[in-house]
């Protein structure tokens, strides 16, 4: 039984499974359920321990098993809520700070002009605007003219 469990085969511990029960030994079924706990599948010693009658010496194995399994769900189930309340967390969190950004926008008056961009000016009503400015010509030459 310890060989079998160092060697880590579910296979093998199957295998062992079903050589102590057909041989009668109770005992030493009892026994390699507690050993090879990590590599006995629970359906495989269930279904031998109810074929043989032997379902009481299975029953510890199959309390732990339980118990372990409803561990590892009652854990998920945990870990699953507590990142389901981070996203709706994070969600009321984006949303108080879209409707923030909202309200700073409702607040600002409608009618305020602008900024004007560097260079930009303002024409007053009635005036033209100013001639542009000469262009530059290369190395010194005067513009062509058609």
């Amino acid at each position: 039984m310890e060989t079998c469990s160092e060697s880590g085969d579910g296979m093998l511990t199957e295998e062992l499974l079903t050589f102590f029960v057909e041989q009668g030994r109770r005992d030493c079924f009892a026994a390699c359920l507690y050993i090879c706990y990590d590599l006995v599948r629970a359906d495989v010693a269930l279904e031998l321990a109810w074929m043989h009658k032997m379902l009481d010496y299975v029953v510890p194995y199959m309390i732990q098993f339980i118990r372990e399994y409803t561990n590892k769900v009652d854990e998920l189930m945990k870990d699953k809520y507590d990142s389901l309340q981070e996203l709706r967390s994070k969600s009321s969190e984006d949303k108080d700070m879209l409707s923030k950004q909202n309200l700073y926008a409702q607040l600002l008056p409608l009618a305020l002009p602008g900024p004007t961009a560097p260079g930009m000016y303002e024409i007053p009503y009635g005036m033209s605007p100013p001639p542009p400015p000469p262009s530059t010509s290369f190395a010194g030459m005067p513009p062509m003219s058609f």
